[in-house]
């Protein structure tokens, strides 16, 4: 079914809610793949040798992600959260914040290239505020993309006006960038800036960076075939929903769409055959905290896993 028939659907029948599953552990809305940044570790072009080139350029209106988020029933402990991309650089972006319903909270991953008095004019405080172990926001530092200074100014700003926000950056395995983030972190915790690394995943001078639950999953060598399932909800920007980030990224084999009448988490949740085994995405199979920052989780789960052919060669 075309996506325009499943908004027409939506349009003649109301939605039925989607209720997560206790093992779901995320929600995520892409609302673009768009940014302003060009990081050259971007873990969105993991598999895509450097170029968002297969990705669809279509994107939902700003009712429709309104729609899609009322449908959804979240549990307390788990947020929507709004990622991509640069999710604020979507046009809709604060109308979507302020008109979906408000027992859903949401969670924000940003490059804050936004203008900070603008958010906070348009954003309540309550909208992006819950009882967590991190923060809401979360604001990424990449350097030679962004500016800290900047960064710093705007997270303070932020914090003066009553979000809880705290930046991020990647621990590059270069000796001067690992230094500097180093260094930047302890400066951050000084100045009373929530400031966390996070591994650096993928290839660097050659080396394979990252700790992965399933060997062979990311190297890209070989293409086998497994099942998995997915712990997560992450709907793209034209609102189709996927296994895992791989398939997003690659806007390949969506498994519904997120205005389907009858999407369920059951549907989302369900082991699939997937024949792209070795060229999963670093964030679906490393091994992270999950919501409650607890050790040991990854994104998907695989099982019955075949290794076949030489990348290249195709798997039937």
């Amino acid at each position: 079914m075309l996506r325009t028939e499943k908004i027409l659907l939506k349009n003649m029948h109301k939605l039925n809610s989607i209720t997560v599953n206790p093992d779901q552990n995320y929600v995520a809305f892409f609302l673009t793949l768009a940014c302003n940044l060009r990081c050259p570790y971007c873990i969105n072009l993991y598999s895509q040798d450097r170029k968002l080139v297969r990705v669809s350029t279509r994107k939902m209106s700003p009712e429709d992600w309104i729609d899609a988020a009322n449908r959804l029933v979240l549990r307390g402990d788990l947020p929507l959260t709004f990622q991509g991309g640069e999710p604020t650089l979507y046009e809709g972006f604060y109308r979507i914040v302020n008109e979906v319903k408000e027992s859903i909270k949401m969670d924000l991953l940003t490059n804050m290239s936004f203008d900070v008095e603008e958010f906070i004019k348009n954003v309540p405080t309550w909208r992006f505020t819950r009882e967590a172990p991190y923060a809401s926001i979360r604001a990424s530092y990449h350097p030679g993309q962004n500016d800290i200074e900047d960064l710093i100014k705007k997270t303070s700003r932020l914090q003066k006006a009553g979000f809880r926000i705290g930046i991020y950056s990647v621990l590059h395995p270069d000796p001067k960038a690992e230094k500097h983030i180093q260094e930047i972190q302890k400066r951050c915790i000084k100045l009373g800036i929530d400031f966390r690394t996070k591994e650096f995943l993928g290839e660097w001078q050659g080396r394979l960076y990252g700790t992965y639950k399933y060997e062979g999953s990311v190297d890209g060598v070989v293409s086998g075939c497994c099942e998995c399932r997915t712990t997560e909800v992450i709907a793209g920007p034209d609102g189709n929903v996927y296994k895992c980030h791989s398939d997003l990224y690659d806007s390949r084999d969506p498994i519904g769409h997120i205005l389907d009448p009858d999407l369920t988490a059951d549907h989302i949740a369900s082991f699939r055959k997937c024949r792209h085994y070795g060229k999963c995405n670093p964030c679906d199979v490393k091994v992270k905290t999950n919501r409650l920052q607890i050790f040991g989780h990854t994104s998907v789960e695989i099982k019955n896993i075949i290794n076949g052919q030489r990348s290249g060669s195709g798997v039937n």
